[in-house]
């Protein structure tokens, strides 16, 4: 609500009628001199209310009786009559509301304040307006989640109009704008002609046919480095997660530093959309839930955190019960939206429902859980282990369905499935990674497609990156073949502890020791 220079509070007012009686007008005046703090005005005005009802039954009845519409309800009462005779006497009639509230917004406002004894008598015949949205002003500092919202530093007030702007531009910079809502433009869509139609289906699947037609290359990979995707907000600790948004371009990223932080990614500023601090709360895992609402973060604590990205809430979930482990720091997103998968001790796998963050069951491999992925669809889990064996489990009977032993492995750390559904690719402690062919794994034991050997250190990435500087590579799928011009030793990538790229893998973004994001395009996919 606006103000004054000394506090005072700065309100639109209305002229009462000329045909009220001098004795409302004194009565109402007065209590207004009396009590016109506005932290006081909604319940003075009720009190003002009943006291004008009880005077107009005394008195305005007699001296200057106005005429009020009959209603025809037999239990029509004369408190009602009151009321409306009331309602009419300071806001006049439905009819003449929005014409008053522009002329009182044209006028001078004028200021009460608590402190003076008597008003100037030239604002005596006045009475209290309710304030329109237009002239709401809101303060943006106080909220340290509203001060995003500024356009300059100086900025602490905006007006409510400008208010609802900035919440559907902050809303549309993370989902995009919801075009599939437009009826006109389904309107217009149905009146198109057959040939009309074709010739848009055509558009829209231009790049997708050019994509297959046109498959990546092998051996050179296209690929240029621009701005770090958080050159806005660099972490002053090690980054241990990015992931890209599954729809919008944003990126987010989180580690030691207890923040987890949103970027809208464009390949040139990159703002960052949002901060989050939790405190005494390190993140060793984010993850965006499947619909992209929320992103979950766990830590070396019992409890974990779910930051609404709707809302604007961080909820913590305190337990998981009826499990006893330490802490619940590993767990993954099944792409059907259906579970949250934490990785528990003695081989047990954690099922909690996505959508109330409850447990819902248990399952069992042998050995301990080291790690989890799922197929396109999450209909299928794997699971792999200190055994050196990978489970696959039918997530609809919640069983296990088929078990093979990973070639050559004796500690299996990390597995990716691809996200066409046509690989698996398994990791272990020596540093080899095998790439199997799902249609192959149903085997008693399935022979991999290729072993990469190329690395010396233990893959123990969900990326399968591994750790060690001048020792990373990107496999092309097509030919199995690793490609040759990057990266190179000359790379500086630094410490790496995750990466992922983005749905249509235009961007790369890597997420070093040095707590930065790189960013990375891919110049061969157009959209990004």
């Amino acid at each position: 609500m606006p103000k004054s220079s000394h506090g005072d509070v700065m309100l639109p007012f209305e002229a009462y009628k000329k045909d009220t009686p001098p004795e409302c007008k004194t009565l109402i005046t007065g209590f207004l001199e009396r009590n016109s703090h506005a932290g006081r005005i909604t319940t003075y005005f009720e009190m003002l209310k009943r006291k004008v009802r009880s005077h107009l039954g005394k008195k305005c009845s007699e001296e200057t009786p106005i005429k009020v519409k009959k209603q025809t309800l037999a239990s029509e009462t004369e408190d009602d009559e009151a009321e409306r005779t009331l309602e009419r006497l300071v806001f006049g009639g439905e009819g003449d509301v929005i014409k008053e509230i522009e002329k009182d917004l044209a006028e001078d406002r004028v200021a009460f304040s608590s402190n003076d004894e008597r008003c100037d008598t030239r604002y005596l015949n006045v009475v209290l307006r309710l304030v329109q949205c237009c002239s709401i002003e809101i303060e943006i500092t106080s909220m340290s989640r509203l001060k995003k919202l500024r356009d300059t530093e100086d900025e602490t007030v905006i007006t409510g109009k400008k208010y609802t702007q900035k919440l559907k531009q902050q809303f549309q910079k993370i989902y995009g704008d919801a075009s599939w809502a437009d009826l006109d433009k389904k309107k217009r869509k149905d009146s198109l002609s057959e040939d009309e139609e074709e010739d848009l289906i055509l558009q829209r699947a231009g790049n997708l046919l050019t994509k297959k037609a046109n498959n990546l290359p092998r051996g050179i990979l296209d690929i240029k480095r621009i701005k770090d995707a958080n050159i806005e907000k660099p972490s002053n600790a090690t980054l241990q997660c990015v992931e890209f948004h599954p729809s919008a371009k944003v990126l987010l990223t989180a580690g030691f530093n207890k923040t987890l932080d949103l970027f809208q990614i464009d390949g040139q500023t990159n703002p960052k959309l949002q901060s989050v601090f939790l405190e005494r709360f390190p993140i060793h895992t984010a993850h965006f839930s499947s619909d992209g609402e929320q992103v979950i973060l766990a830590s070396q604590r019992r409890s974990f955190y779910v930051y609404d990205m709707i809302k604007g809430e961080v909820i913590k979930i305190p337990e998981i019960r009826g499990r006893e482990e330490r802490y619940f720091d590993k767990f993954h997103v099944s792409p059907d939206g259906k579970h949250l998968i934490f990785l528990g001790t003695n081989g047990y796998i954690i099922l909690l429902s996505s959508k109330t963050k409850q447990w819902i069951g248990n399952l069992k491999m042998n050995g301990s859980v080291q790690s989890v992925a799922f197929n396109a669809d999450g209909s299928r889990m794997f699971t792999a282990g200190d055994d050196g064996e990978v489970y696959i489990w039918d997530m609809n009977t919640r069983s296990c369905v088929h078990k093979f032993r990973d070639e050559g492995c004796l500690n299996s750390t990390s597995l990716a499935a691809s996200r066409d559904g046509q690989y698996l690719a398994c990791g272990s402690d020596s540093g080899v990674v095998n790439i199997y062919d799902n249609q192959r794994l149903d085997q008693t034991q399935p022979k991999p497609l290729k072993a990469i050997m190329n690395l010396t250190t233990s893959i123990n990435n969900r990326d399968l990156g591994d750790v060690f500087k001048s020792e990373k590579g990107f496999v092309h799928l097509p030919s199995l073949s690793v490609f040759s011009n990057w990266p190179t030793s000359r790379t500086s990538l630094r410490y790496v502890n995750a990466f992922d790229f983005s749905p249509n893998s235009g961007y790369l973004s890597i997420g070093n020791d040095r707590g930065k994001a790189l960013l990375y395009r891919l110049n061969h996919f157009t959209d990004s």
